[in-house]
């Protein structure tokens, strides 16, 4: 039967027999429906039948079926059910919510207070059947959802203040309060905390907001520690390696607590890195692990990539066999492959793979039938071993897999892949007959990865396959570079709207993110009434740079919102988010009544939530904060010239941001507003120098003395912590292991400051350098970059080879020399040895540091070599040493994602050749229109030959999906 005739006889059996049969089936019939027949037809149904649909599916929800695959579907139907109903009513949000963990972030918002209580006041039994809702169905829900739920418990007008909330809305809302504001969360009283002790290990807190917890609930006069801990749960996984050792002390490899911190390290609250766990290899390796069954030995998976290579050769061949499921979730590095299992420092790991084809009987690892088997390990998969797959089916299979691995795909691996498969599409007809239905399941992320050269080879079906595919990931869609994605945008608009005429209402709907792509002749095709009626919906996307500036260009026409210094609020509210894509000196015109605290603080939340979403993460947009400077210069400036400024207290610090007011305004704030919002402080990178020296003279009017500041007040301070001068710093202390951590994760020290923090720290311990384990090193952090380079050469070279890895992601800010130095540590007896001996794997794995390998050994890199390089390494090499070392060969064999790293300061110091070179590379080997006509030969030739295989492999894989 047509869909357009079962969906009425649908309805009428829901209607008549409320049959849950027929709304499974009516479930799935909407979700495999065009996203535009599915529109019409929703915002067409009568609301008293959609909203018997609604009431049905929450009755029933317990007995339909949604797999997973068809979340995305689901979402969209929600949404449009939302538009739906402009108004939610009460009854409405009970039935929408088991589909609240499909619901967006900026749909929740929407959701007014009122919803959550009595429009006549504050009745605890009618709000809590309202919460009951979002309570049962809050395990489904991402953490954005639930703190923008949270948010809107604090609204004043509901609850009042957080120490005055009931035990029975405590319960009401337990799923949400691990979301709460830090500062907010404080203000639970002992007597509350304790009301819900035994919820609060299963309640997921963060670790701000587990140790509040803990202050209140752990006793250390219990006389029965393990007692004490069983109590506490997953919270014991915030306690230090002290607390811990003060309740029970760890010497158990199976004992209950022992197995509690290891699922928390399974489950990643307790990091495989840190002091307790570090305290529990210790009690593994005293007890020896042979001793334990090959089931026993599984629970300690989690910690076993830092356990050391005379630890496994204890282990017996069953107790290995046992392991290797265990192991497929463990985080492991792309140089680990080699060995199997990611238990080691890659300096013990035989780099050669027929190597270690041959000795695998010395690790006692049973043979692996399959690459499938090696789990995430297939990530460090070389280029030689795809290349000896025979079959194709086998060949695309493996691809499937890596594209599948949560690590993704390095550069160097997708660039072989790439070449590869091009090199097998010059096949013979008969051999694409075998592409049967082991394609079928090709994982998406293949096709959207499609090298930018070929986009124009793509069939108008693969391509709208494509566009089809960017709708339902868009994240996918936001790990591309800025070419490929304009490549899309720009392919897809191709297909969609022919050259030279207007873009139609449905063509942007179709596009949906990849509008954010499009070029300047492109944009300029929207009309504007389209354009205007578009706006909420581009406040959802990514918006690349170059649309982002046309698109604030555009704003200010007259047929838009026309001319900025005539703007009202109702301007405002419809651009929006989208007022940043506006020039700093347009936003500044707009009048100061159409930007009242209200509209500013709703517009800045706009931003913000956005900027915190999965989707604003991977965007990564410019700065705004001259932008944002110049919306709330109204607010935050004085009305005219001779009055003085105004000075916030914590209601104008929250509806504005902190980097938005003065250092001397921020001195002259009350003691209490500044402590009310001492998190915003601590969270807001855009705080000047002085402003960070004004807000630490804040934290040492509240706490007194520095050497008096408690771990956690340390803690909290976090990037505040740059506003001390570097004699000051030396007052912390810094012995705390959590505090030092901490220092080591922000950027944005001085070197004065740098060494400040590390000699305090070395003196402190009674620590010298050369006694710094792996796990030191790796909680110093930037802040290693205060020991001057004759005091790095005392490393252990041993110990530093393992912490690379983490050391290597950060943009370290040591000088060329210090750089060198730890270079130098990696080639050392302890390290890696020499670097004409190094696989791509090692110079992905140890990231930056890179940057400090000698001019000569960076001149002689290899082709393979240099895609091992990390974007930031790339970026972190000195501008005069990277015109040196890299010829335009060289540079032209690095990926699109490497070429896009490169810094207009690098950029600067090349030369034409050299220039040109690193734009092929960009282009990923599309040469720009300059270029046409002339020959390019850096191992690529293959690639810039039409291939008619490939064109109907393309095509092909697009039918599979």
């Amino acid at each position: 039967m047509e869909l357009d005739r079962l969906i009425p006889v649908l309805w009428d059996l829901l209607q008549r027999e409320k049959s849950v049969w027929a709304l499974q089936i009516l479930v799935q019939a909407y979700l495999h429906m065009p996203p535009e027949n599915l529109q019409q037809l929703v915002l067409s149904a009568e609301r008293e039948a959609a909203q018997g649909f609604l009431t049905l599916m929450h009755r029933s929800w317990g007995q339909l079926q949604v797999p997973p695959s068809e979340e995305q579907a689901l979402g969209r139907l929600t949404a449009l059910l939302l538009q739906r109903y402009p108004h939610l009513t009460s009854q409405l949000f009970i039935d929408l919510s088991p589909l609240i963990p499909f619901l967006a972030v900026s749909d929740l918002m929407r959701f007014p207070p009122s919803l959550l209580a009595n429009d006549s006041g504050y009745r605890i039994p009618f709000t809590l059947s309202r919460l009951a809702a979002i309570r049962d169905y809050s395990p489904g829900m991402r953490p954005e959802q639930k703190e923008a739920l949270a948010k809107r418990l604090l609204a004043p007008e509901l609850f009042g203040e957080v120490p005055a909330w009931p035990q029975e809305l405590l319960w009401a809302v337990l799923p949400l309060l691990p979301h709460l504001p830090l500062e907010n969360f404080l203000q639970l009283s002992p007597h509350q905390i304790q009301a819900l002790e035994d919820s609060w290990p299963a309640a997921g807190l963060g670790p701000g907001h587990a140790r509040h917890v803990l202050r209140s609930l752990v006793n250390q006069s219990v006389q029965d520690g393990k007692e004490q801990v069983r109590r506490l749960g997953p919270l014991a996984c915030f306690l230090s390696p002290e607390e811990l050792q003060s309740l029970v002390p760890l010497s158990d490899p199976m004992g209950p607590v022992e197995r509690g911190l290891l699922e928390c390290a399974a489950n990643g609250t307790l990091s495989p890195e840190g002091r307790v766990a570090y305290e529990l290899l210790g009690v593994l390796r005293s007890s020896g692990g042979a001793v334990l069954s090959p089931r026993e030995l599984r629970v300690w998976a989690p910690l076993f990539p830092q356990l050391g290579l005379r630890f496994l050769q204890e282990l017996s061949e069953p107790q290995l066999r046992a392991m290797l499921p265990a192991l497929q979730g463990t985080s492991v590095t792309p140089a680990q492959v080699d060995c199997l299992l990611p238990l080691l420092p890659l300096k013990l790991l035989q780099l050669d793979s027929s190597a270690l084809l041959n000795s695998l009987s010395k690790f006692v690892l049973p043979p692996l039938p399959t690459p499938q088997a090696l789990g995430t390990l297939a990530g460090g998969m070389s280029c030689e071993f795809l290349q000896q797959i025979n079959s194709m089916v086998d060949f695309l299979e493996v691809v499937h897999m890596i594209y599948q691995l949560p690590t993704g795909v390095r550069g160097s691996l997708r660039a072989c892949i790439w070449a590869e498969l091009q090199r097998r599409m010059a096949m013979p007809e008969p051999e694409l007959t075998t592409l049967g239905p082991e394609l079928s399941g090709l994982d998406t992320k293949l096709l959207l990865d499609l090298p930018v050269q070929l986009m124009d080879r793509l069939t108008n079906e693969s391509i709208m396959l494509v566009v089809e595919l960017v709708q339902g990931a868009p994240e996918q869609l936001l790990a591309l570079t800025p070419l490929h994605q304009a490549a899309l945008a720009e392919r897809a608009l191709q297909n969609l709207a022919p050259k030279e005429t207007p873009v139609s209402e449905q063509v942007l709907e179709t596009l949906g993110p990849l509008v954010g792509f499009l070029g300047i002749e492109s944009t300029r095709r929207i009309p504007l009434q389209i354009l205007l009626s578009h706006l909420s919906q581009l406040q959802g996307f990514c918006l690349g740079e170059t649309f982002a500036t046309e698109l604030g260009w555009l704003l200010v026409q007259e047929p838009v919102l026309g001319k900025p210094e005539l703007w009202s609020q109702d301007e405002v509210e419809q651009a929006g988010r989208l007022v940043f894509t506006l020039s700093t000196e347009a936003i500044s015109l707009i009048p100061r009544e159409a930007l009242g605290p209200e509209t500013l603080e709703r517009l800045l939340e706009k931003q913000q939530s956005w900027e915190q979403s999965r989707v604003g993460q991977l965007c990564g947009e410019p700065p705004l904060a001259p932008k944002k400077a110049a919306l709330v210069a109204g607010i935050v400036r004085p009305a005219a010239e001779d009055l003085p400024e105004p000075v916030p207290n914590c209601a104008d610090i929250r509806g504005t941001f902190p980097a938005a007011w003065s250092a001397t305004q921020i001195a002259e704030m009350e003691l209490s507003d500044f402590e009310d919002c001492l998190a915003l402080f601590a969270g807001d990178p855009g705080l000047g120098p002085e402003e960070l020296r004004a807000a630490m003279g804040k934290a040492k009017q509240l706490w007194g003395p520095l050497r008096g500041f408690r771990p956690e007040q340390i803690l909290q301070l976090g990037r505040l912590l740059i506003g001390l001068g570097d004699r000051e710093l030396q007052e912390l202390v810094l012995v705390d292991w959590g505090v030092l951590s901490t220092l080591g994760q922000i950027d944005g020290w001085s070197s004065l400051q740098l060494r400040a923090v590390v000699s305090s720290f070395l003196r402190q311990s009674g620590r010298h350098v050369s006694h710094l384990d792996f796990i030191h090193l790796t909680a110093l952090g930037y802040t290693l970059c205060g020991l001057r380079p004759e005091e790095l050469q005392h490393i252990s070279s041993w110990e530093f080879s393992q912490a690379a890895l983490f050391l290597g992601n950060l943009h370290l800010q040591c000088s060329e020399e210090q750089l060198e130095v730890l270079a130098q540590l990696l080639v050392l007896p302890g390290g890696f040895g020499p670097v004409s001996n190094w696989g791509p794997e090692i110079f992905t794995e140890i990231g930056t540091i890179a940057a400090g390998i000698p001019d000569l050994a960076l001149s002689a890199l290899l082709r393979g070599q240099i895609q091992g390089l990390t974007p930031l390494a790339i970026s972190a090499i000195p501008p005069p040493k990277f015109a040196v070392v890299f010829s335009p060969t060289q540079l032209s064999s690095l990926t699109s994602v490497q070429a896009v790293a490169v810094t207009p300061e690098q950029m600067a110091s090349l030369s034409p050749e050299q220039r040109r070179a690193v734009a092929w590379a960009q282009r990923e080997g599309k040469e720009s229109p300059e270029q046409q006509g002339r020959s390019t030969a850096w191992g690529l030739q293959n690639l810039s030959q039409p291939s008619w295989a490939l064109v109907l492999t393309i095509s092909f894989l697009g039918h599979l999906l």
